[in-house]
């Protein structure tokens, strides 16, 4: 299983961390930076896939907290993906 960490100390803002998701699954250039670009490249992951999500802020509707909702609805039509949040 591929174990993914996703800090949100790590990250500055949402270009940062879609950047960073780019990388770490290796997806094309050409693939969109907002929610719903997120949401789609994980519903298709084929690999079995755990997130864990460790949030630093709990303050809701920060662009963080937006990026965790839409992870977890991914994994609400993706049964290889699971995902916690510390």
């Amino acid at each position: 299983m591929r174990e993914i960490l996703i800090d949100e100390r790590d990250f500055t803002g949402p270009r940062d961390f879609m950047a960073w998701v780019k990388q770490t699954l290796s997806l094309p250039e050409w693939t969109g930076n907002g929610l719903p670009a997120l949401h789609d490249v994980l519903t298709d992951i084929c690999e079995p896939t755990r997130i864990t999500i460790v949030r630093r802020d709990p303050t809701p509707d920060t662009w963080f907290d937006k990026a965790t909702m839409a992870i977890i609805r991914a994994t609400m039509e993706n049964d290889r993906l699971t995902a916690r949040i510390k």
